[in-house]
This record gives C-alpha cells, sequence and structure tokens, in this order.
C-alpha cells in the first residue's frame, strides 16, 4: 500500500525546527477554530484537521529523527542536545498545541463529522488523552523523560567483564543462554551483578519518576497515577478491573505450566532444581550461541524469509534495507533495547536491533519487523494518529509475525534445530505471560504506594516474582541478585504500565500460530488486514474485526495453555 504524501508538505517548513516555530503554528491554527466552530458545514474544521495533522506528522516526524539518532550512539554529544531540545522545549510546546486543539475538536459542534471523516477512533483517542497532555503537567513530563534519558545513557554505556572479555551489557546478556555452565553463571554473575552494584544511581531515577508521576495524577484529581497512566497508554475500552482478571487468568493457567517447565528443565540439566543463572539454557531445546552469525548475513536470510512468506510484506523490508533504515548490530556506545519508529512527514519506518549472534536476534528481527510490516502498511491512513494502534494491538503485529516466520526457519537453521526453536517459542510464549503480569503487577503495587522505599519495592518484586514465575531456586549466593531483574526492565523506567500489552497481544499471535497451521493463505490476509486497520480500531474491536477471541475471554487462556502444552 503506498503512502500518501499530500499532508506532508507544510509551506512555511522551518530548516530546523525549534519551539518558536511550534507555538507560532499552534497559534495560527488554534485562531481557526473559533470561525470553523460557527459555520454550517464541518469543511473548514475537516481543513483545520488536515493541517493540524501535517503538523503533528512533521513535529513527531523529527521527534522520531532525533530519538533514532541519538540511540545510534549516546557518546554522541550534538545528537544528545538535539535531543533534549525536542524532550525540553520542542515536545512541551507541542503537547500544549496538541491539548487546546483536543479539548476545541471535542467541544466543537462538527466533532463527529471530523471523526466521521478521518475515523471516529479519533474522538476516542482525544478524549483520553486530556489528561496526559494537559498543560499542568508540562514541566513534570519533562522531568520524568529526562530521568529517563540518564537511564539509558547509564545502561547505554554499561560494559562489564565476562571470563576475561569486556561486553556490552546487551553481549553479555546474550551468553546465559551458553551449554557452557561456568559461562552461563559468570555472564549472570556479570550481568546482574552491574545492575546490583548501580543499584542506588538507577533507585534514585526511579524515585524521583514515581514521585514526579504521582504528582501528575494527583493534579488531575486521581488518587494516584495509575489512571492517568492508563491514559496515557490510549486504552479506550478497558482498564485496571479487565487486567486485574486477565492477571488471575494467567495464575491459573500459565503459571502452573510455567512450574512445570521450570521442573522438566531441571531434570534435563541434571540439577535437583533449576538455579537462575541455569535458567536461560534448556539442553535439546536451546539453540548454539551462534545460531544467527554472522551477524552481517542476517538481513539477507530476514529476507529471503519475508520474500517466501509475502512479496507485499517482501518489498516493504528490501526498501528499508536499501534506505539504510534498519540498524541492526549491537556495538559499543549503542542505546540498548530494540524498537520501531516511524517519520511520518517522510512516510518511512525504521528499526532498531541489537544483533549479538545468538538465537534471540531472529527472534527480536522478526518481531521489529513485524511493527514496521503494520506501520509500512498503515502509512495511507490519513491521521497520523491513526496509523499506529495502541501499543496493546500493536504488539500483535510483532508477536504475530515471530510465529508467522517459524515455518521459514531453514533460512537459518536445519530441521533439528528449527524444531527446537519452534519448541523454545511455546515455551517463551508461557514465559511472556507470567513475567510481563508480574511487571504489571509490580508497577501497579508501586504507583498505588508511591511513598515505598526501595528495599519495600525489591520486597515485593521477590514476592510477586515467587507468585507469577515459580520453580527457580534462589537459596545461598543467588539470593543477592533476586531484586535485580526490575532494574534492568527499561519499560519500567521509560514506559510505566506498557508492559502488559506484550501479553495481551501475545494471545492475538498465538491465535495467528493456531490459523496459520490450518491455512496459511487465509491467516496471512488476515494478517495484512489487521496491518491496514493501523489504528483505526481499539484493541478489543481491532482482535473482534480480525475474528480473534478476546484476551479478555478467560477461557481463551486455558485454551492457549493446553495448546501450548501440547507443543512442549
Amino acid at each position: 500500500m503506498q503512502a500518501t504524501t499530500e499532508y506532508k508538505h507544510i509551506p512555511d517548513r522551518p530548516q530546523a525546527l525549534d519551539a518558536g516555530w511550534v507555538e507560532a503554528r499552534y497559534a495560527a491554527l488554534l485562531e481557526r477554530v473559533s470561525d470553523a466552530d460557527v459555520a454550517k458545514e464541518p469543511d473548514a474544521w475537516i481543513a483545520l484537521y488536515e493541517d493540524w495533522n501535517a503538523t503533528m506528522a512533521y513535529v513527531g516526524g523529527e521527534r522520531a529523527r532525533r530519538h533514532y539518532g541519538s540511540m545510534k550512539d549516546l557518546r554522541d554529544e550534538a545528537a544528545e542536545a538535539a535531543l533534549r531540545e525536542m524532550r525540553e522545549s520542542i515536545m512541551p510546546a507541542a503537547e500544549d498545541g496538541d491539548s487546546a486543539l483536543n479539548k476545541r475538536l471535542l467541544a466543537s459542534p462538527h466533532a463527529d463529522a471530523v471523526g466521521a471523516h478521518f475515523g471516529l477512533q479519533l474522538l476516542a483517542v482525544a478524549r483520553v488523552l486530556e489528561g496526559p497532555l494537559d498543560p499542568l503537567n508540562k514541566a513534570l513530563r519533562v522531568q520524568t523523560a529526562d530521568l529517563a534519558a540518564q537511564y539509558d545513557k547509564l545502561v547505554g554505556a554499561a560494559e562489564v567483564d565476562v571470563l576475561g572479555e569486556q561486553l556490552t551489557l546487551a553481549r553479555a546478556r546474550g551468553k546465559l543462554s551458553s551449554d557452557k555452565p561456568e559461562e552461563r553463571r559468570a555472564a549472570y554473575e556479570a550481568y546482574y551483578g552491574w545492575y546490583r552494584d548501580h543499584r542506588d544511581e538507577l533507585a534514585q531515577i526511579y524515585n524521583q519518576q514515581v514521585a514526579l508521576r504521582d504528582r501528575m495524577g494527583r493534579n488531575l484529581g486521581h488518587e494516584n497515577f495509575v489512571p492517568l497512566g492508563y491514559d496515557g497508554m490510549e486504552r479506550t475500552d478497558y482498564g485496571p478491573e479487565e487486567v486485574a482478571r486477565f492477571h488471575q487468568a494467567v495464575l491459573e493457567y500459565a503459571t502452573p505450566l510455567l512450574q512445570r517447565q521450570h521442573e522438566r528443565q531441571a531434570e534435563a540439566l541434571g540439577t535437583p532444581t533449576l538455579r537462575p543463572w541455569d535458567a536461560g539454557y534448556y539442553p535439546g531445546r536451546t539453540l548454539p550461541q551462534d545460531v544467527c552469525e554472522p551477524i552481517d548475513q542476517q538481513l539477507d536470510k530476514a529476507g529471503r524469509i519475508f520474500e517466501r512468506l509475502s512479496p507485499r510484506l517482501s518489498a516493504h523490508f528490501e526498501r528499508m534495507r536499501s534506505e539504510g533504515l534498519i540498524d541492526l548490530e549491537n556495538r559499543k556506545g549503542k542505546g540498548a533495547g530494540a524498537f520501531c519508529t516511524s517519520f511520518p512527514d517522510e512516510g518511512r519506518v525504521a528499526i532498531f536491533c541489537n544483533s549479538t549472534g545468538d538465537e534471540s536476534d531472529l527472534a527480536t528481527l522478526t518481531h521489529e519487523m513485524g511493527h514496521a510490516f503494520q506501520a509500512w502498511e498503515s502509512q495511507s491512513i490519513r491521521s497520523v494518529q491513526l496509523q499506529w494502534p495502541t501499543s496493546d494491538a500493536a504488539e500483535v503485529h510483532s508477536m504475530g509475525m515471530e510465529f508467522l516466520a517459524l515455518p521459514y526457519l531453514d533460512e537459518f537453521m536445519d530441521a533439528e534445530e528449527a524444531v527446537r526453536f519452534i519448541r523454545a517459542r511455546w515455551s517463551r510464549a508461557v514465559s511472556i505471560l507470567c513475567y510481563v503480569c508480574l511487571v504489571d503487577a509490580f508497577q501497579t503495587w508501586v504507583y498505588k504506594h508511591p511513598g515505598a522505599s526501595m528495599d519495600d519495592r525489591d520486597t515485593q518484586w521477590i514476592r510477586l516474582a515467587e507468585r507469577y514465575m515459580p520453580g527457580v531456586d534462589w537459596s545461598g549466593e543467588a539470593e543477592e541478585y533476586r531484586h535485580t531483574r526490575w532494574y534492568a526492565q527499561l519499560h519500567i523506567f521509560r514506559y510505566p504500565f506498557y508492559y502488559i500489552d506484550y501479553a495481551l497481544a501475545e494471545t492475538g499471535a498465538m491465535q495467528f500460530a493456531l490459523l496459520d497451521a490450518q491455512d496459511h493463505d487465509a491467516c496471512l490476509q488476515k494478517y495484512l488486514a489487521l496491518c491496514e486497520l493501523g489504528g483505526t480500531l481499539s484493541i478489543t474491536k481491532m482482535f473482534a474485526q480480525a475474528g480473534l477471541r478476546s484476551p479478555f475471554e478467560k477461557e481463551l487462556m486455558r485454551d492457549l495453555m493446553a495448546h501450548a502444552e501440547q507443543q512442549l
């Protein structure tokens, strides 16, 4: 699907974006509202939204470019300064303008006509974003974003020693799946030891973020940050109560299966219990560490997977390769993690990875390309606000692509390894559900108890981990690492309440896997149709549109876990 380019041309677009231009641009848009409101027809408001849309595309595109550029090398001072300007002055000005226009749109007699023209989900999103965009919290949002940048920089610059070798954290984490027990343990102690040793610095960052976010919620009349956090994720058709029921379904059906997996893993290892440094290696299931090496051939191999899967999707991938929109390999100074982003004013999509050569590279690359495929397929949606789904729905495309790529693993590995990889993916699905609910339950507790100490938070993490992910033996020397896992979870610092989206989406992704086994062509058509929807529907409506069962249906978790156990 070709992207529309009409809205991307702003006559007075500056050579270098700054807050002054943004403020003037929004002021001019706001001046047009009164005349648009009194007009008998909605045409003036539709034209106004078109120009507002172009502004959001440009500002959003520049924000993505600066973030992407900075993450490529966190030591680049010029890139860091450009991103800081975006974070501290340009985005606050844009958020003020968006907030004011959102309020005027919702109050306009032509609101329904604008929604009908661009997509009714636009109005639903505008309503839930009133709180997250409120100018009252502008300064607090800047401060929390600055603290998140501190976290990124601290983690991105870290190196650890693993058996005499200096490694980035990402490369050290890759050795947690080594088939050599001494290397696994050394990597585990180095990786989580870094978070243990830097706990006070990370705790100080998080203490400040929790206090700031709590103030944001209370400033808007909430008891705590939780309602504002949900609104910030643009959730229009479910809330904490539905998520709590989802947690309960995971505890009832997924957690017992995970515990059985841990017991079987210990048996396979020949150990009486599963120790934390052995959790990343499962004999007969975990693949060799170098299965995705050499790294410089990963894109060639992935390209052949996508060509066999869908020439339509393959075209997007090849364009990204030719235009340098895939940053693949881990390197010193590079930001941690992986993500997909878009530059809506250019109609382009990019992904960012940290490949180190182990089997997780394949899952990460197909995951991020799932996001990218959806973003490319949604470029023709007129409103940039609706080109991306809310993150809970967006993760269906990414996790779904992980499963859809499984029949083509021969591009990376032999038949025996492919069987092991598929079994490991289903095992990871069970683990994802449990771990994600652990993170979400932890964050919910944190923001309901904002005055808790860091020791209290560590204790709560350990308590919840035992509940959601039992079967790991933390006795003896392992005890000192037991609290460290949550400090390594970037989403807790940067994207509060995002993480549950992975679990909700995994239920959709697993359903795609079942559909694919029955009828590949029909499944692929459903996947493409889901990509085309972008963010024009809420997650429950999107699931229904694709013929998927709701993630909040308790019996779905029962059925998915029964299938997962068969696969395992």
